[in-house]
């Protein structure tokens, strides 16, 4: 919204970014519809409330300015990204320092929008949504293997940490405009939910660290300690040789940061977890149109050591099958048998999530005590935690940005 929250204003040399959650890749508009699952192209029409595309801003920037000259190709963002990502590290001069970069594909997201040739790697007799996000996950691999050739081929890779992380699991849902028969095309297999549920289908994420600093020791090992995605923050500031604590929001009397270090055991020097406690989520409340009253219910998450707990309506309760998805209306957040309510009165629910990674088992009526004990953990997480609110006034400014940025989204407060 300001100028301080874009890359630039956070201390990124440079940078090509979008500001919103998701945006179409292909055109790199904004999305067409709530959940972005319709592409802004020829093949499709515009949702009801739309009268065309050719309107909708574009959400594409570059270090200070709309993205004007990277828009127009025709192609995938990621390309995008892969070629000034590319440049970057040729153009870096090691002697002067390192160099952090972030690369935040987009791909495996939709609106699903493979190109060609990564789709017909996949049979036609795929369910399309299935063959679809297969396709753009192979074109993910594509860009890291040419990120991580160029590194080698300008003899960085030696001096290099790469971590790669998701931020939440697959998106097993389908969408909510009637107009628009697809979802979003993953699977979480064999977990329980997925993207926007607590379960561990929505929260247990694929990562790996690779890159020449990585102790040899470490090669090929498997890490089952808890990494929760904030602790890369302090990992990588202590790589770096800075510290992590936030003293501006100390001198507020704010909590302090919730990140840890986790390169002690990343680099072997430990094998004891250094997280025991996971805080999934407090209260958090799903807000989508056609969605009725089922999800207004707030809903917690909390992790401890092997166990998990859960209160209120949990969402996106199912299990995906190995070939899922291979049908239509799969996975719908409306679906009032996909909710799963866990009543904090009744003592919410509880699940081993290292012996019964899948959920199947409800412990919570065998283990009581260790509720009421989680649940009360719950209560105290609440006096600290923190989500901002929309604030509608703010959205007329931010339109007239737009139109001052000739149809681009960009910062609108000083």
């Amino acid at each position: 919204s300001s100028w301080g929250h874009i890359p630039k204003g956070r201390g990124f040399d440079t940078s090509l970014a979008y500001f919103e959650g998701g945006e179409d890749p292909v055109s790199q508009r904004t999305c067409a519809d709530t959940m972005c699952f319709v592409p802004v192209n020829s093949s499709t029409q515009p949702p009801k409330e739309m009268k065309n595309f050719s309107s909708m801003p574009f959400d594409f920037w570059e270090d200070a300015h709309p993205a004007r000259s990277r828009i127009g190709s025709g192609q995938h963002s990621d390309f995008l990204f892969n070629d000034i990502a590319i440049k970057t590290v040729e153009d870096h001069d090691p002697t002067k320092g390192p160099m952090f970069m972030y690369f935040a594909g987009s791909s495996a997201h939709t609106p699903l929008e493979p190109p060609q040739r990564f789709l017909e790697l996949y049979p036609e007799d795929w369910y399309l949504d299935r063959r679809q996000y297969a396709a753009l996950c192979t074109m993910w691999d594509e860009v890291l293997f040419n990120l991580t050739s160029a590194l080698k081929a300008k003899g960085m890779w030696d001096n290099t940490i790469l971590l790669f992380s998701s931020d939440n699991g697959g998106p097993v849902y389908w969408s909510l405009d009637d107009d628009f028969p697809h979802g979003a095309g993953a699977n979480n297999w064999p977990l329980l939910g997925g993207k926007v549920s607590n379960w561990e289908g929505g929260v247990r994420v694929a990562s790996f660290l690779s890159g020449g600093l990585v102790p040899p020791k470490m090669y090929g090992k498997k890490i089952s300690s808890y990494i929760h995605i904030c602790d890369w923050y302090a990992t990588f500031c202590s790589l770096a040789g800075v510290d992590s604590e936030d003293k501006v929001a100390e001198m507020f009397n704010l909590p302090p940061i919730d990140s840890i270090n986790q390169w002690p055991i990343l680099s072997g020097e430990t094998s004891e977890p250094l997280r025991t406690e996971v805080p999934i989520s407090v209260d958090v409340q799903l807000e989508l149109k056609g969605a009725g009253k089922f999800l207004n219910p707030k809903s917690s998450a909390l992790i401890q050591g092997d166990m998990k707990y859960l209160e209120g309506v949990q969402v996106q309760t199912f299990h995906q099958g190995i070939k899922f998805p291979n049908s239509s209306r799969y996975g719908r957040l409306t679906d009032p048998l996909l909710f799963k309510r866990c009543p904090k009165k009744q003592g919410g629910c509880l699940y081993n999530i290292t012996a019964d990674p899948s959920e199947e088992i409800n412990l919570a009526e065998s283990f009581p005590e260790l509720c009421k004990k989680m649940s009360d953990r719950v209560n105290e997480l609440r006096k600290t935690a923190f989500q901002t609110k929309s604030d509608s006034s703010q959205r007329q400014k931010c339109y007239l940005q737009i139109r001052k940025n000739d149809n681009f989204f960009g910062p609108w407060l000083s």
